[in-house]
């Protein structure tokens, strides 16, 4: 549905906060706004996405979802785990493999069509320029990924997803146990005996709430992409360094 001018409003303070609309007006983003389309969906819903038919650009406005496909084996892979603010371009989905929209939480999406995007990014130089460095950071973010999944143990892996975590100051998880351990590529029985050898070396999880007995116990499983956003990159406290 399209939202109405009251909306509208209230949106707009919503998604000029992103980096994708960052440096820009109202005026200058109101032709893309007066196309932007409204859904909600419910929890436990599941929606195909097809790559003609949604070659639309996604925004979260609340809730949470994961984009799935199914592998050769038939055995769910997640993809992406996408929380409120999250941003779904068709760079997510291809015409070689189905991918799925599972809804964990109600959730509101705005999507605005490829042709407006287009037209915006031919009209605006710095919305061509935010477009530019979010499908940059995108493919980063996708090759780290693919980098942990190959690469590192079940204890690596659960390791470096809970480093985000410290470097937030939430010390907290921020999804349950089996979304987490589907998005690593694990079992959810592979990710709780990760968690058992992590607590032999000091990383206690009470409750989703994340304990250090000496306070960089997941330091070493910390990355220079990842640990780019810790206050210690690089200084006399990190392994980096």
């Amino acid at each position: 549905m399209m939202p109405n001018n009251t909306n509208l409003s209230r949106y707009y303070s919503y998604l000029i906060k992103l980096p994708i609309f960052q440096g820009l007006t109202e005026d200058q983003l109101k032709p893309l706004f007066e196309n932007m389309q409204v859904k909600q969906f419910h929890k436990g819903e599941m929606v195909s996405f097809d790559s003609e038919e949604h070659s639309k650009l996604y925004i979260n406005f609340d809730g949470l979802f994961k984009l799935t496909k199914i592998d050769e084996r038939g055995d769910e892979i997640v993809l992406r785990i996408v929380d409120k603010k999250g941003v779904v371009s068709p760079m997510h989905f291809s015409q070689y493999y189905d991918v799925a929209a599972d809804f964990v939480k109600n959730t509101t999406l705005f999507y605005f069509s490829e042709q407006a995007v287009a037209k915006m990014m031919a009209d605006n130089h710095q919305f061509s320029l935010n477009i530019v460095q979010f499908l940059a950071d995108g493919v980063q973010a996708l090759m780290l990924s693919a980098e942990v999944l190959q690469l590192k143990t079940a204890k690596e892996k659960v390791g470096w997803y809970l480093v985000h975590a410290k470097i937030n100051n939430t010390f907290k998880l921020p999804y349950s146990k089996s979304l987490i351990a589907g998005y690593l590529g694990m079992k959810p029985e592979s990710f709780s005996r990760a968690l058992g050898e992590l607590k032999k070396d000091g990383v206690i999880l009470e409750n989703k709430k994340i304990r250090l007995n000496n306070g960089d116990e997941l330091c070493g499983y910390c990355d220079p992409v990842t640990g780019s956003s810790c206050a210690f990159f690089k200084t006399s406290e990190c392994v980096h360094s």
